[in-house]
């Protein structure tokens, strides 16, 4: 998602629930160094860590700001906080 613009003028511009999630995730990898290979599993919260998949074994974070925006992420995907 790009948004650029110079001239002066008011646009409505819609972002799908969709995009805003990737784009957050982008922010959140950036964070966490680049790429994860999460092997298509859902991305958890517990307590301010972060995890993938069911559990608490695979640990990706103890970053509360991580946590944050992964909820944020499964409430724009799911609807509710994993």
């Amino acid at each position: 998602m790009k948004l650029l613009g110079t001239e002066k003028r008011i646009v409505t511009i819609e972002v799908s629930k969709s995009d805003l999630a990737h784009a957050i995730m982008e922010v959140v990898l950036n964070m966490l160094g680049g790429e994860i290979d999460d092997a298509g599993c859902d991305w958890r919260t517990s307590d301010c860590y972060t995890f993938i998949g069911e559990g608490k074994s695979w640990k990706v974070s103890n970053d509360p700001k991580i946590a944050s925006l992964v909820d944020a992420i499964n409430v724009l995907r799911y609807g509710k906080i994993l």
